[in-house]
């Protein structure tokens, strides 16, 4: 660590991303937007673009685990009545044309409470004692529980991964940053179905964020895994 303005700071990575500080947060990896049998999803259609990053996520999870990482689940959803959860501003921003996307009219209709679009994908289902916290917006600390829930937790780092790069994975990055949360994202575990929409959130999270790999993460939660093994063995031989 070292000192700036008469705080202590983290000063590495490893630091940074100690397991028993640090959160892993995976944005919206649920099956109405990622699982092949998704309502949206068309006869002879490519596999949408969240589900590349599936495996490296899988192996980052369950490295984290291992470490002692905590895991926070977001899920994006609207009530059985849509007009309970939509205000007029939402509305306008879905239906409004992006030079990138087109219309994100389907954030209107994204999946209904306890319906099985609003799961996460089994390949990554959560365990009992993760945190899953349903969102009505974009970003996972806009109007929920996720900052207490984490600050509860003692949590310091928040490391995002999940879809959309540009949209609900930015909006969470922006809310861990402005909670001042050490915050990190994970390059080859988030996604975008734009690839314009992706480089141009990966720019601008060069430019702000650490941003390990998945094998990077992982090598450094093995290890502290393995040291936290170490000390038990040690400690049981007492």
């Amino acid at each position: 660590m070292r000192e700036a303005y008469g705080k202590l700071v983290y000063d590495s990575l490893e630091e940074v991303v100690r397991p028993g500080h640090t959160a892993l947060v995976v944005v919206d990896m649920q099956n109405d937007l990622v699982s092949l049998e998704r309502p949206s999803a068309k006869p002879g259609s490519s596999p949408p673009a969240s589900r590349s990053i599936i495996p490296a996520l899988q192996r980052l999870i369950e490295t984290g685990r291992a470490a002692g990482v905590k895991m926070a689940y977001l899920v994006v959803g609207n009530s059985e009545d849509p007009a309970r959860t939509i205000s007029p501003a939402y509305a306008y921003y879905s239906l409004r044309e992006s030079p990138y996307h087109g219309s994100y009219a389907g954030n209107l209709r994204a999946s209904a409470d306890d319906s099985w679009g609003k799961q996460v994908i089994p390949e990554l289902a959560p365990q009992p004692e993760d945190v899953v916290v349903l969102k009505r917006r974009l970003g996972g600390f806009w109007g929920t529980h996720l900052d207490s829930t984490l600050r509860g937790m003692g949590v310091e780092t928040v490391v995002v991964t999940g879809t959309a790069t540009a949209g609900c994975v930015l909006d969470t990055v922006m809310g861990a940053f402005v909670n001042d949360y050490y915050t990190l994202y994970v390059p080859d575990c988030v996604s975008d179905g734009n690839p314009k929409l992706q480089d141009l959130a990966l720019a601008f999270f060069r430019d702000r964020f650490d941003g390990p790999t998945s094998d990077e993460l992982s090598a450094l939660w093995q290890s502290a895994a393995e040291k936290r093994g170490r000390e038990g063995t040690a400690a049981r031989a007492l």
